[in-house]
C-alpha cells in the first residue's frame, strides 16, 4: 500500500461531525453501549482515522468485517472491544483470544473446531453467536442448534467467553416493514428463555434510528447513520439531524487556456469552447473515482463547475470559470460557503449506492481527521 502524500489530494474525517452523529443515535436508541461498523476500510474512510475518530466521539466498539482489520487496530494501538462480523475460520482461534477480538460463529461444528486450537492456559475466546432470522447470509437458523450451542460453551467457558448474540436485519431502513417485522418475530421464537450474554444486539443504524420502541436497544451496531448519511436516504426522514462526516478535496496543479476545439482526455469526448480555461487536478479512477463522473460538478472558488473530458487514471480535468492559480482548492465532496456536494450528489449521479462510492476509494489517498 503507498499512501500518496507528497500529492494535495485528501480525504478529511471531521471529528465534530462524527461525534454530532454518535450522539444521535446514541439518543435515538437510548443505547449503552454502540459498535461502529467499521468494516472495509472503514466504508472507505480509513479504517484508522475512522476508528480513532469513532472511538473519541463516543463509540464503545468498533465491528470490522474480517479478523485482519481487527489486527490492524490492534497494531495501531486501539484497545476497544473489537467484533468480527463475518466467520472467521476455526484455526484462528488463538490469534483471536490472543487478540482480544471477538468471533461471531454460526454453528456448534464451529465450536468444537475452534475448541482444539485453544487451551485453559491462554486467554478465553470472546464469542458472538450470530442468528440467521432472515437475512440469509449467516447464523443459527433453529432453536435446538442455538441452545445446544449455548449449552457448549458454558461447558467450555474455560476456554470461551460467551460474550454476545445478534442478529441482522435485511429491511430496517424501508416504509415496507412486514419482512422487518417478521424478522422480529423470528428472533423471539429462536431466542426467547434462552441464557442471553452481557451483548444482545438486534439493531443496526435503521432499525436504531426507526424501530427503537420494537427490540432491545441497550447495545446497538451503528454504521451509515455515524458517516452521515441518513439510513433510508431521506425515505423516512429527512437528512438535517445529520453532519456529513467526509470532505474529498484536491488543488489544481496545471492551469491553461485553451483555442476552440481542442480535445480533452482520452478519446476527446469534449472540445473547449475559445478562451476556456481547463485545470488540472491529480485524483482519477485509479483513485475510485468512478469514470461516469464525467460532467459531475465539483466546487471551485464557490461554484460548481464541470468534470470535461474522460477520467483519467490519476488525474482529471475541469473547466474552470476564468484563470485561476496553482494551489486553488477543488471541492469534490464537502462544502465551500454555500454550495455542497454530497456523498450522496455523487452516488445519484452515477447510478451507485453512497457505499459503492465510498467503499471503492483507493488506500493511496491521503486521509487525515480535521477539527
Amino acid at each position: 500500500m503507498v499512501v500518496a502524500v507528497t500529492r494535495p489530494t485528501r480525504l478529511n474525517i471531521s471529528q465534530a461531525a462524527v461525534t454530532h452523529n454518535v450522539q444521535q443515535v446514541r439518543e435515538s436508541a437510548q443505547a449503552s453501549f454502540v459498535f461502529l461498523a467499521v468494516k472495509a476500510n472503514a466504508y472507505g474512510f480509513g479504517l484508522v482515522p475512522m476508528s480513532q475518530a469513532a472511538l473519541a466521539g463516543g463509540v464503545d466498539g468498533l465491528a470490522v468485517a474480517v479478523l485482519d482489520e481487527g489486527l490492524a487496530l490492534r497494531q495501531a494501538g486501539i484497545t476497544a472491544p473489537i467484533l468480527v462480523l463475518g466467520i472467521t475460520l476455526p484455526q484462528y482461534a488463538k490469534l483471536l483470544a490472543d487478540n482480544q477480538v471477538m468471533a461471531t460463529v454460526g454453528s456448534l461444528a464451529w465450536l468444537e473446531t475452534a475448541a482444539e486450537y485453544l487451551s485453559p492456559d491462554g486467554p478465553r475466546l470472546q464469542v458472538n453467536l450470530a442468528v440467521d432470522t432472515g437475512m440469509g447470509r449467516i447464523g443459527f437458523r433453529e432453536r435446538a442448534t442455538l441452545e445446544t450451542a449455548i449449552t457448549y460453551l458454558k461447558a467450555h467457558d474455560d476456554i470461551f467467553d460467551y460474550q454476545s448474540i445478534m442478529t441482522h436485519f435485511s429491511e430496517a431502513d424501508s416504509t415496507e416493514e412486514d419482512y422487518f417485522h417478521q424478522q422480529l418475530h423470528c428472533w423471539h421464537e429462536l431466542t426467547d428463555g434462552l441464557p442471553m450474554p452481557p451483548l444482545v444486539h438486534l439493531a443496526n443504524s435503521g432499525a436504531a434510528m426507526y424501530h427503537a420502541d420494537e427490540m432491545p436497544t441497550e447495545v446497538i451496531r451503528a454504521g451509515t447513520v455515524v458517516y452521515g448519511v441518513e439510513p433510508s436516504l431521506g425515505e423516512l426522514r429527512d437528512d438535517d439531524y445529520l453532519e456529513p462526516v467526509m470532505t474529498l478535496e484536491t488543488e489544481l496543479v496545471f492551469v491553461k487556456r485553451c483555442h476552440k476545439g481542442e480535445g480533452v482526455s482520452y478519446g476527446h469526448t469534449y472540445y473547449t469552447e475559445e478562451g476556456e480555461w481547463i485545470g488540472t487536478v491529480p485524483v482519477g479512477y485509479g483513485d475510485g473515482l468512478p469514470r461516469k463522473m464525467q460532467g459531475f460538478e465539483v466546487i471551485v472558488n464557490g461554484e460548481h463547475r464541470p468534470i470535461v473530458g474522460k477520467l483519467a487514471m490519476d488525474q482529471m480535468m475541469i473547466s474552470l470559470p476564468g484563470e485561476l492559480p496553482i494551489g486553488t482548492t477543488v471541492t469534490i465532496i464537502g462544502r465551500q460557503g454555500d454550495v455542497e456536494n454530497r456523498l450522496e450528489d455523487v452516488a445519484d449521479y452515477v447510478g451507485l449506492a453512497p457505499w459503492e462510492i465510498s467503499t471503492g476509494l483507493q488506500e493511496r489517498i491521503y486521509r487525515q481527521i480535521t477539527d
